[in-house]
C-alpha cells in the first residue's frame, strides 16, 4: 500500500483540466493507457484504464496506480536517463508528467465519443473516472513553431530487447538459439495469422553500436512496421501502405529512403558529444548500404555482436536499462515461484520502491523479479524522433532533430508469469512453423 499522506496530496492538489472546451485527439492506447493529444497546447493527456467488468475502481485505487507510475518514472529518469558529466545534470530524453485532474462526466462523455476511433480489440477496458486522474506530457510527435513553415516528421519506433542475457542463451532450446526473443516471436505471429511474413528486423541490429546494421534496422521497420514503427506528420499518423510499408513517406520527406534511415539513425545514436571516441562511426565489413537486402528470420540466425555505443545516446541509455536483468528467465521465475506473495495485488509493484532506494551501478541488488521487471519496461518502451526537413535536399542540423523516449509505465509482479506462458507459446509456434 502507498503512503496515505501521499495519496491525499494526489487526490487534492492537482490542476484542474477542461477538455471539452478544448480540441482534442484520440492519439493511440496501449494497454494501460487511453492518450490524447491537445494541439493547440502542444501536450499529451494520458487516461488510464480500467475493465469494464470489474466494477468501477475506487478513486484511493486511482490515486495509487498512478502514484507508483510517477515514482517509477522519477527512479528511471534518474537511474538511466540524466547526463551526469556537467555540473548542472540534464536528461534530454525523458520529461517527468504532470498530474492533472479531469472532471468525470467529462472523462464520460470522452469515453463515449472515442468509440468509433478505437481498436475493436482495445474496448474492454474503459477509461478510468472514479479519481479524474490523469497525467500530462509534451506531445513527442510535435516541435515548437518554426520561422519557416515545415511539415513536422516523427518517426516512433518500439526497439524492443535488444540484449539476450548469456543464461538465457545457453537455456534456449538448440533449434532457436540463434535467434534472438523477438525474431523467434515472429514464428507465433505467423501460426496466429497476425502477420503474412516474419519480419527482417531484428532489434539485436538497433542496439549493435554498428550505424550500419541501425540504418538497416530502421529500413526493415520502414519496410515491415507491424506495431514497431508509425509515422507522424503534424502531429497525425499516417496510414501504412500494405505491401510497401511507409517506404513511400520515407522517399518523399527527403527524396530517399536510404538518407531517412542516416537520419534517424544517427539521432538514435547522437549523445551531443562529437568529440566522444566511442561515437566513431562504425560499419559492417563488407560496406553495403543496399538498405533494401532484407534478411528473412527463417533463414538466418541473429547476429548477437555489438560494439560499444555513444554512452548517452537514446539507445545506449535503453541498453542500460534492460540489462537490469541480471539473471537467466529461469532463476526469475524461480523465485517468483517460491514467494507466496508473489501475486497479491497490493505487492505487484514492490519493486518500484526499491528502484527508488538505489544509486549508480547498483544493478546488482536488486533480485531477479525486481531487475527483470525493470528491464521488461525498458523492452516496451517508445522512441519517438522529431524533426522539421527544410528542404528535401538539404539534412537537417542538429538543432531540427529531437529525440524522446516514452511508454515507461512499471510492469506488475504479474509479468513474470505472462512472459512465460507467452515463451511456452512462442516455442510450440516455432516446432509448429519447423515441421510444417
Amino acid at each position: 500500500m502507498m503512503e496515505p499522506a501521499a495519496v491525499t496530496r494526489l487526490l487534492t492538489c492537482p490542476e484542474q483540466l477542461t477538455l471539452l472546451d478544448k480540441e482534442w485527439r484520440y492519439k493511440g492506447e496501449g494497454n494501460a493507457n487511453v492518450v490524447l493529444s491537445l494541439p493547440a497546447d502542444g501536450t499529451v493527456v494520458r487516461v488510464m484504464k480500467e475493465a469494464d467488468d470489474c466494477g468501477e475502481e475506487t478513486a484511493t485505487a486511482v490515486a495509487e496506480t498512478l502514484l507508483v507510475r510517477l515514482r517509477f518514472f522519477c527512479a528511471v529518469k534518474r537511474l538511466f536517463f540524466t547526463d551526469r558529466r556537467s555540473v548542472f545534470p540534464r536528461s534530454c530524453h525523458v520529461d517527468l508528467p504532470v498530474p492533472k485532474r479531469v472532471a468525470a462526466e467529462e472523462l464520460r462523455e470522452i469515453d463515449r465519443l472515442l468509440g468509433p476511433d478505437r481498436p475493436a480489440g482495445r474496448k474492454h477496458k474503459r477509461l478510468s473516472r472514479a479519481a479524474g486522474l490523469v497525467a500530462v506530457c509534451p506531445d513527442y510527435t510535435m516541435l515548437p513553431p518554426a520561422d519557416e513553415p515545415s511539415d513536422v516528421w516523427c518517426v516512433e519506433i518500439k526497439p524492443k530487447q535488444g540484449w539476450v542475457h548469456e543464461d538465457d542463451r545457453r537455456d534456449t532450446a538448440r533449434s532457436t538459439s540463434a535467434m534472438c526473443p523477438f525474431c523467434v516471436h515472429q514464428y507465433l505471429k505467423l501460426c496466429r495469422g497476425d502477420v503474412r511474413r516474419p519480419s527482417a528486423y531484428c532489434p539485436l541490429d538497433m542496439f549493435s553500436g554498428c550505424r550500419e546494421r541501425v540504418r538497416r534496422a530502421v529500413g526493415a521497420l520502414l519496410q515491415d512496421p507491424q506495431n514497431n514503427l508509425k509515422i507522424f506528420v503534424d502531429g497525425q499518423p499516417l496510414q501504412v501502405a500494405r505491401d510497401n510499408g511507409f517506404l513511400d513517406a520515407a522517399k518523399r520527406v527527403l527524396g530517399d529512403v536510404t538518407r531517412f534511415c542516416e537520419l534517424v539513425a544517427d539521432a538514435l545514436l547522437d549523445d551531443s558529444e562529437p568529440d566522444d571516441p566511442s561515437a566513431a562511426d562504425e560499419r559492417d565489413d563488407d560496406g553495403d548500404n543496399d538498405l533494401h537486402g532484407f534478411r528473412s528470420p527463417s533463414s538466418l540466425g541473429c547476429d548477437f555482436r555489438s560494439v560499444p555505443m555513444p554512452r548517452h545516446c537514446v539507445l545506449n541509455e535503453i541498453l542500460a536499462m534492460q540489462r537490469m536483468q541480471t539473471t537467466g528467465f529461469a532463476a526469475v521465475c524461480a523465485e517468483y515461484d517460491d514467494d507466496d506473495c508473489a501475486r497479491d495485488p497490493h505487492l505487484q509493484f514492490g519493486h518500484v520502491t526499491r528502484l527508488r532506494a538505489l544509486h549508480d551501478g547498483q544493478a546488482a541488488v536488486l533480485s531477479p523479479v525486481d531487475g527483470y521487471l525493470v528491464a521488461a519496461t525498458a523492452r516496451d518502451c517508445s522512441v519517438f524522433v522529431t524533426f522539421r526537413p527544410h528542404s528535401s535536399r538539404i539534412f537537417f542540423p542538429r538543432t531540427e532533430v529531437r529525440v524522446k523516449v516514452s511508454d515507461l509505465d512499471p510492469k506488475p509482479r504479474s509479468t513474470v508469469e505472462k512472459h512465460r506462458i507467452r515463451n511456452a507459446e512462442v516455442e510450440s509456434a516455432y516446432r509448429q512453423y519447423s515441421v510444417g
